[in-house]
């Protein structure tokens, strides 16, 4: 069961893709070339990350600093239809963060990292500035290297939120530099993340 805090973020994040699509249905782009064709866009980018969350560990198990800093990855596919808003799937990777765990004279580490499965929304807000919205899931990794190794997985509830500047090369490939939070709530694992991406519009109907 979700708790008040979880249900009132799907309610804010439901209302805000509504009002997007509710402004993006009467405003409709005034370059008449985008109006007559429909496009297939892929980004493709990574950068660095930072997990901005608590690391919720016994401080007899910590052996050293948290790393929470990592590189970050993302595959996004958008489809830009008619109008402003504009709807996508995105994944990518991540490490949230990493420590050395200590048992006696025994070390080993631990480290998490997460692949989101989200359904993006985008609208552009001024000349090659666009937001983005998320939500879907995050599939978490727990490795633990201590004696052997050990992995776990769990599913959690999540959503992003990006800002992202394309430079245009050509009309169908460009360059973006976009800031991200990442957000799997459900676990309360959170991370800010910067990155530059390719972006090609490889299909144009």
């Amino acid at each position: 069961m979700y708790t008040n805090k979880q249900k009132f973020l799907l309610i804010a994040i439901v209302a805000l893709l509504s009002s997007l699509a509710s402004e993006a249905q009467t405003t409709v782009k005034k370059d008449t070339v985008n109006r007559r064709r429909q496009t297939f866009v892929l980004h493709l980018g990574g950068g660095v990350s930072s997990y901005i969350a608590a690391v919720k560990i016994k401080p007899n198990e910590l052996d050293g600093s948290i790393n929470r800093s990592s590189v970050a990855a993302t595959a996004r596919l958008m489809w830009y239809p008619n109008h402003r808003l504009r709807f996508g799937i995105e994944t990518g990777f991540t490490n949230f963060y990493s420590y050395k765990v200590k048992n006696g004279n025994a070390t080993g580490k631990l480290s998490l990292y997460a692949i989101p499965i989200l359904f993006v929304w985008s609208m552009p807000i001024v000349r090659r500035v666009d937001l983005f919205a998320g939500f879907g899931t995050y599939i978490l990794n727990t490795h633990l290297k201590y004696s052997g190794e050990v992995n776990s997985k769990a599913v959690a509830l999540g959503s992003n939120i990006a800002v992202s500047y394309t430079y245009p090369f050509t009309k169908r490939m460009g360059l973006a530099a976009e800031a991200k939070w990442m957000n799997a709530f459900e676990t309360k694992d959170a991370a800010l993340s910067f990155q530059v991406q390719m972006i090609w519009k490889f299909i144009q109907l």
